[in-house]
């Protein structure tokens, strides 16, 4: 498993970087497809427990928000959600049925937040000063986070963190996602100028936050009695079972710095 993800990994994470350095519509290309990719097994995993969200409307909706913010900037939201929640009511109102009608409608609009509003910061975070290397940075810590949790928890963890939401995470693994995030917090002081004091803090929340996502992310497929919602990445599971940390980080990453910081 470690060597599946670790193989991946390396393919994968330059590219990544390499797109993100780019930025531009090729950086909104792959933003729309990590969102549409996640966005789609999220609503098959719903439909393994009978539900019935709008997944064409769904995933179509749901890129009107990154492409909103990559045209027009974060303000136009307001009125992109507005669309978005007439065009699912109207979607409801045409199939003339009262069955499941609040479930339809809650569970494709909560996919489209979730996945979509959530990880589209990174487009917003791209366009501030040095944006590049703020989304590099978050996604660095994010993701060393999760490694040092999945190591530090395979080899001392003992004592289980929650095991209703997920049996194998333990406090152990937990803690050492927060260090390992804070240590790749003062890493990035290659390349950003941070203060000590916001660097620890910064890794401090993106250890702590990434891990909730995650757990989040495990709530979810313990109800849906899932292991994973995809196997498109060997060793990772689906494109959401890899970004589930990112949803949470990356939001709490911008505005940290954005009204903090800068």
């Amino acid at each position: 498993m470690w060597l599946k993800r670790t193989v991946v990994a390396c393919i994968f994470i330059p590219l990544l970087i390499l797109i993100i350095w780019w930025g531009g519509a090729i950086f909104l290309g792959l933003v729309c497809l990590i969102s549409a990719v996640a966005l789609f097994e999220f609503y098959q995993g719903i439909k393994k427990k009978g539900q019935k969200p709008f997944l064409t409307e769904g995933i179509s909706l749901g890129m009107l928000v990154p492409v909103s913010i990559y045209i027009w900037g974060d303000k136009t939201l307001p009125p992109v959600f507005i669309l978005i929640i007439f065009c699912l009511f109207m979607r409801q109102f045409l199939k003339f049925e009262i069955k499941d009608a609040f479930t339809n409608i809650a569970l494709t609009l909560g996919g489209i937040l979730y996945i979509c509003f959530l990880f589209s910061y990174v487009l917003i975070l791209r366009g501030e000063t040095s944006g590049t290397r703020l989304v590099i940075t978050v996604f660095f810590a994010t993701w060393l986070g999760d490694s040092g949790a999945y190591l530090i928890g395979r080899r001392w963890g003992r004592h289980k963190l929650w095991v209703r939401l997920s049996p194998y995470k333990s406090m152990e693994g937990f803690i050492g996602a927060v260090v390992v995030s804070c240590v790749a917090m003062f890493i990035s002081r290659l390349w950003l100028s941070f203060s000590l004091f916001h660097t620890l803090a910064l890794g401090l929340m993106i250890g702590t936050f990434g891990q909730i996502g995650d757990l989040f992310e495990s709530m979810l497929k313990r109800e849906l009695g899932i292991k994973d919602f995809g196997r498109i990445l060997p060793g990772h599971g689906g494109i959401l079972d890899r970004f589930d940390s990112l949803f949470f980080t990356v939001p709490l990453f911008y505005h940290y710095v954005k009204y903090l910081i800068t």
